[in-house]
């Protein structure tokens, strides 16, 4: 690994030699930019790849603090609910696991920001995206860049640049269940030296209601700080470096335990008194490193270097003690297990002598770490008729994770629960610890000729993993090294109609903990399909196909049956989809009336039958669908926009999804037989302009007060959120 970083650095380096020996033209810094990816909307259709780009408008339309309601603007993207802010995004691309957006490369400006993503990759933390200045989604190809996951694809979060003068803003929010927020942003620049600060916070008292009282709410802050520093305008050699430091916290009364499917119908909002003690915090440090050089027009190096800290404690209700049934199979069949129902609730009091009554909570403690640099190299150059980007580069990094899981008993006793003065509990929970450190290289090269462009590259990926369990004191260690190919082509066939087709390798690793039977998750990925773009009008039309050779299914500490960090085989799968997107913007006399329909159509299904103790496949059929997978996903958003007002209404669709692996006429499969149901929801958002920098926001979400279960995963029935009304006050200069 030392040698290889050596001769990387020793690469990079005769080429700013070479480049110092020519004379480089001048460039403006103004066009350095590190944090985006793919850049603008217009930047989507000269892609060879599908991707999307959600700007600074299209965030603010709604409001959102949800990065989930933000990404279902986005086609063949998935979304499974869990606490109904978004607190913890469970989030899939083209068919991958939502589980904890654990299948998905994501990351901030660039850079990888869940808290261990090669080591335990559940994203328990993800960055505030009312902070974020614009959503970069890849799909496919254009995904293989961004590893290590390059199954479905990545999400670039880039957040606020400092401003090239001097800009800021704040804004004031208050809604429904007590929800405040307030966001405050200044920056100003001066010739070689600019700065900006970014902070925001946002509660509520939550929407759900605890029997016998008590909070069900969050409250979370976040603080960014940039410098930056530039060489002159007429520099040679045209530099900026900028530094970011971060710091975010979350304090939430939130549960994983759901409520019994006749309950939910009774009041979806419900909350059971055994969940009155969950509670969850958390802390985010960040430092990240930004620099820029540029040296001719047609070459440039952008490098970056990295620190997170990622510290959180659950501490929650994780079942019964003894041989009791699993929280989900008493929730799923009250009947049978009404005396383990009654505790649940608080009708019965705890027998201390019975083992079964008494109520294992954990403390699930973890600490995450990330740090690493990377390097990218751009140069353009000509080759006959042929125009090439090539762009090179690599990333050295360095994750881990410490987990200190112990658990402890509590009794119920009338409804309230107290500790049963046993301390921990000895020999349960978990404690180990988890590392790994990767090299990437990739290498990619962008042909133009005439209407074609074609795009061709690779990434190369070596894994070094260590695992460490502190209980039994076993140690174990995994290796992987992975070629990770992708071409992409692009024809313009007219002004207005364009062609795509791409084929490239998907990869997600496996853990550090898991044992050489399990395989890493690999498939083949294909996509295909056009743009259409002419007078206002926005189409896209492009199916894909995933060709899983095998599939990786990972334990978490909410799934039942499996120790944490287990992992397994999920063998052959096909998933295939059609992602279709149109858009126009009407003018009446100066009134805009912009119309936009984003539709995602998926089916998936297992290739061979199998048993499995993972608890989301179970038992599984030849042409079982995979869980958590809609085959119908719709989004319609329209609006008005006069000139100091502007009026939006949105309606979302998310088609009927199983829990667990299945198919019509397919066995019961216990807790998670039934079909999640379809779920419509409409929001509304009015906003105008009091002066040029006075602004005043109204946002209605799920108008229609539309209910039901989201999931059932991992205790019980849980429910989207209800109807809420907010006020925004912004102003602006």
């Amino acid at each position: 690994m030392k040698k290889l970083l050596i001769t990387l650095a020793a690469a990079t380096s005769v080429v700013a030699v070479a480049q110092e020996n020519e004379e480089a033209p001048k460039a403006d810094n103004s066009v350095l930019e590190e944090t985006l990816i793919i850049g603008s909307k217009d930047d989507v259709k000269a892609l060879t790849g599908s991707a999307s780009v959600l700007d600074r408008t299209d965030l603010e339309a709604f409001n959102y603090t949800d990065l989930e309601r933000v990404l279902t603007a986005v086609p063949g993207v998935y979304i499974r609910n869990e606490d109904g802010f978004g607190l913890r995004p469970n989030i899939a691309i083209r068919g991958v696991t939502s589980d904890r957006s654990q299948k998905i490369t994501i990351m901030e400006d660039g850079i990888l920001i869940t808290p261990a993503p090669y080591s335990a990759p559940a994203a328990y933390y993800i960055p505030n995206v009312n902070r974020m200045n614009s959503v970069e989604v890849f799909k496919g190809p254009a995904s293989i860049e961004y590893g290590p996951n390059t199954v479905g694809g990545a999400i670039n979060l880039a957040t606020r640049p400092i401003p090239a003068d001097e800009a800021g803003d704040f804004s004031a929010t208050y809604g429904s269940y007590n929800f405040q927020k307030y966001n405050a942003y200044y920056g100003k620049s001066y010739d070689n030296f600019g700065w900006a600060v970014d902070a925001l916070r946002y509660s509520s008292d939550g929407f759900k209601e605890l029997d016998g009282g008590g909070n069900t709410g969050f409250v979370r802050n976040d603080i960014n700080l940039k410098f930056m520093v530039k060489s002159d305008d007429d520099a040679k050699y045209p530099q900026r470096l900028t530094l970011k430091l971060g710091y975010a916290d979350e304090d939430a009364d939130e549960t994983y335990l759901g409520l019994s499917d006749e309950d939910f119908d009774k009041n979806p909002l419900r909350r059971y008194r055994s969940s009155q003690l969950d509670h969850f915090e958390s802390k985010h440090y960040q430092t990240h490193a930004l620099h820029t050089v540029k040296f001719a027009d047609e070459l440039k190096l952008v490098s970056k270097a990295y620190f997170n800290r990622f510290d959180r404690t659950w501490f929650r209700l994780a079942g019964f003690g003894g041989d009791a049934p699993a929280l989900s199979d008493i929730l799923a069949d009250t009947n049978r297990f009404s005396r383990e129902y009654q505790l649940l609730t608080g009708q019965r009091n705890s027998d201390p002598s019975n083992e079964e009554d008494t109520f294992v909570l954990t403390n699930n403690d973890r600490e995450y770490g990330s740090q690493g640099f990377e390097s990218k190299l751009t140069a353009i150059m000509q080759t006959g008729d042929i125009e090439h980007q090539l762009v090179s580069g690599f990333r050295y990094h360095n994750d881990y994770v410490r987990r200190d899981q112990p658990t402890f008993g509590y009794l119920m006793v009338n409804g309230r629960l107290v500790a049963d003065g046993d301390g921990k509990r000895a020999g349960e929970g978990s404690d180990n610890r988890a590392e790994s450190d990767a090299v990437a290289l990739y290498i990619n090269d962008t042909m133009t000729i005439g209407d074609w462009t074609l795009n061709v590259g690779s990434r190369f990926e070596y894994i070094d993993g260590k695992f460490t369990n502190f209980q039994d004191g076993t140690k174990s260690s995994r290796t992987t090294a992975v070629a990770i190919p992708g071409i992409g082509t692009l024809y313009q066939v007219t002004e207005e109609l364009s062609l795509l087709a791409g084929i490239n390798k998907g990869f997600s690793p496996a853990g550090p903990a898991s044992d050489e039977s399990v395989n890493p998750e690999e498939s083949v990925n294909y996509e295909y399909g056009g743009r259409y773009s002419a007078d206002g009008f926005d189409a896209s039309l492009i199916g894909f196909f995933s060709d899983y050779s095998n599939l990786i299914g990972r334990c978490r500490a909410s799934d039942p049956g499996c120790d944490l960090g287990d992992e397994f085989n999920g063998g052959s799968v096909q998933i295939a989809g059609l992602e279709a997107e149109a858009s126009y913007i009407f003018d009446f006399d100066g009134i805009l009336w912009p119309m936009s329909l984003t539709y995602t159509y998926t089916e998936s299904a297992f290739q061979s039958s199998f048993e499995s103790t993972f608890s989301q496949w179970g038992n599984v059929d030849k042409g079982d669908e995979l869980p958590y997978l809609p085959n119908n996903q719709l989004r319609f958003e329209t609006g008005l926009n006069g000139t100091h007002w502007d009026v939006f209404m949105s309606v979302n669709y998310v088609g009927e999804m199983r829990e667990v692996a299945g198919q019509s006429g397919s066995a019961d499969t216990g807790a998670f037989t039934e079909k999640l149901k379809p779920l419509t929801t409409v929001d509304l958002s009015a906003s105008y302009f009091i002066t040029d920098n006075w602004r005043v926001q109204m946002a209605l979400d799920n108008v229609f007060n539309a209910e039901q279960i989201v999931s059932r995963r991992p205790f019980g029935g849980r429910p989207n959120k209800p109807f809420t009304a907010s006020a925004t006050v912004g102003y602006r200069f």
